[in-house]
């Protein structure tokens, strides 16, 4: 229960950061994504189920405040939440540049991901323009991003395990 609290207040503070710090960071006309952060920091620490209900909730809040169609961030974060749960039965926690690698993959993915959803669908064909003028540099910034906010997430998740662990002496 408490997990799910601290994941819930997680989300909240990763989309305030994303959308009301960030924007004053801005590079390239990119923000980094914190919530993919996120998302990819629980997948890596606690598996594929609390990667996928923590894009799931990630998505859906994404959907309610900036979204015109109701599920596609949702889906788009569940996937990614999906597919990083898989490191998390294969690695060790404590390394460093494997999340942030995943993290980099996971933006690379998510932009084309969004693209086919949002532009392609919307007949706009330039896959060139969107991959050089949005996807790359959001995947550099956000990884950048990652370096400084991912060491923040990863000592929440080592304090909760440490707190579940007491718990069950």
């Amino acid at each position: 229960m408490l997990r799910c609290i601290v994941v819930f207040l997680e989300i909240i503070f990763s989309y305030l950061l994303q959308n009301s710090v960030f924007p004053y960071f801005e590079m390239a006309n990119v923000v980094p994504d914190v919530l993919l952060i996120l998302i990819v920091s629980t997948a890596f620490f606690k598996g594929q189920n609390a990667g996928v209900l923590t894009g799931f909730f990630a998505g859906l809040l994404m959907d309610f405040c900036i979204g015109n169609y109701l599920g596609i961030f949702a889906i788009l974060y569940m996937v990614i939440g999906y597919f990083n749960g898989y490191a998390a039965k294969i690695f060790d926690r404590e390394d460093y540049l494997l999340p942030l690698g995943l993290i980099a993959v996971s933006e690379l993915v998510y932009g084309f991901l969004y693209y086919v959803f949002f532009a392609l669908l919307n007949g706009r064909l330039t896959i060139g323009y969107f991959f050089g003028r949005v996807i790359l540099p959001r995947v550099i910034y956000t990884t950048f991003a990652a370096v400084l906010l991912y060491k923040f997430f990863q000592g929440i998740h080592l304090l909760l395990l440490r707190f579940e662990y007491r718990g069950k002496r």
